[in-house]
């Protein structure tokens, strides 16, 4: 087995076991054991566990953005469909990542967790904004929306949600917390044509979610 495919190994399974478990708890001579390879080998491509648990939340952020940029600029699939298709590949990333993992990087690396509100913040500005003004101009969404404003609500208010401490809290998860929250933004700016489009799309399956 190659290098790459060491790392790409170590990577993967720590994502599966520190998503769901949490990280604090967890030794790396655990994980090690875990995964069947020395402490030596897991150090040769991350000196520790906060390196890894980096290159892990980076990994994450980075792949949620392109994916979701990559929805947004298919003209080939209508906007509406767009929306669906971005909330719903939203949706099923917070399934993945359960409160534990958050609440175990805002407690132990705060530094960490300043990158994740930080890259949240600017990358939802940037291409809800782009969605926003696209949404207008196709009369999906309301002449009156101020973008700016919306988008400052918008992100205030997920700040608040995908809060580990707030999520504690409630009485449904991550993803339904989200689900619910967009819901409420997207169809409180929509056109009422734009929001008979949305809900008629809402039980249709996309083919790409079907692919998946």
């Amino acid at each position: 087995m190659s290098d790459l495919e060491i790392k790409s190994r170590i990577l993967e399974t720590a994502k599966e076991n520190f998503f769901n478990n949490g990280f604090s708890k967890t030794t790396m001579e655990e994980f090690a054991q875990s995964m069947g390879m020395s402490k030596k080998t897991i150090y040769k491509f991350f000196p520790s566990k906060d390196d890894l648990i980096r290159e892990i939340t980076h990994e994450k952020l980075h792949a949620i953005h392109s994916q979701c940029e990559s929805i947004r600029n298919d003209e080939s699939i209508e906007f509406v469909d767009r929306i669906k298709l971005t909330i719903n590949f939203l949706t099923s990333r917070m399934q993945e990542m359960k409160p534990l993992f958050a609440l175990d990087i805002q407690r132990t690396m705060p530094e960490l967790w300043k990158e994740v509100e930080d890259f949240r913040n600017e990358k939802v500005k940037n291409d809800f904004a782009l969605m926003i003004t696209k949404g207008v101009e196709l009369g999906i969404f309301r002449k009156d929306v101020n973008v700016q404003v919306f988008v400052l609500m918008y992100t205030s208010a997920m700040r608040g949600i995908i809060n580990p401490e707030v999520l504690s809290q409630l009485p449904i998860n991550l993803s339904q917390a989200y689900q619910a929250a967009v819901t409420v933004f997207f169809e409180g700016m929509m056109t009422d044509e734009g929001r008979i489009k949305y809900r008629s799309k809402l039980n249709e399956p996309l083919k790409e979610e079907v692919a998946a």
